[in-house]
């Protein structure tokens, strides 16, 4: 954490913000959880009186990106762990980085686009990303298990891609790329079955984590 994000957090601190649940990012604060960060209206007017120029952003989608987040994560990441997160300016690794900055206070972990043998690494596989590679093996008769190396944790696998992609278009954060998906014939599953069954790719996700449970407890 640079000096001026220190002054940044104790401020915010002296103003009784809970900085667990915000994120730092550039000249931005995303707010993470509204109501456990304690960020008020109020208190945001006081702390733009020192810091004018850093923009304090209220978003319920980000807010539900930090709830799934935080609910895949909780018993993957440890304190004091360090997690490697690819420096590709990509925006699935922006916002890894902003969901993930937090956890600076939370459990003291440490962010780094270096990897290395002591490092965690995490994954930018979303949950349309599971649910497509799932399909593939099942139309290719191969067994549906989980892929993920143990010292890979993947925050955003309960994320749908769209939600990212709307996200992406409510801020102005500069990014070169954002992942893409072909055409293909899981895809086209998909889609047709997103069209007609509520949290589709959701279900299927689960079904495999349950399967993959029972497994391993056998």
């Amino acid at each position: 954490m640079t000096p001026k994000e220190k002054n940044i957090i104790k401020t915010l601190n002296k103003k009784g913000v809970d900085t667990r649940f915000i994120s730092l990012y550039e000249d931005k604060i995303f707010i993470n959880n509204l109501k456990f960060s304690k960020f008020s209206r109020k208190k945001e007017e006081k702390f733009n009186q020192d810091y004018p120029h850093i923009q304090v952003i209220r978003s319920t989608l980000f807010q539900k990106m930090c709830i799934k987040v935080s609910r895949t994560v909780k018993n993957q990441i440890k304190p004091h762990d360090i997690l490697y997160i690819e420096d590709d300016n990509s925006l699935e690794s922006i916002l890894l980085y902003i969901l993930l900055e937090p956890y600076k206070r939370k459990y003291g972990i440490k962010i780094t686009n270096v990897q290395s043998e002591n490092t965690i690494k995490i994954s930018n596989y979303c949950l349309d990303d599971f649910t497509l590679e799932y399909l593939d093996l099942m139309i290719n008769g191969e067994e549906i298990l989980e892929t993920v190396d143990s010292n890979t944790v993947c925050p955003l696998a309960h994320v749908p891609h769209q939600w990212i992609v709307d996200w992406a278009k409510s801020t102005d954060i500069k990014y070169s790329n954002i992942n893409k998906y072909e055409e293909s014939i899981p895809q086209e599953i998909i889609d047709f079955l997103d069209k007609h069954i509520p949290n589709v790719k959701e279900s299927i996700k689960q079904s495999v984590n349950y399967l993959q449970n029972s497994k391993e407890v056998k």
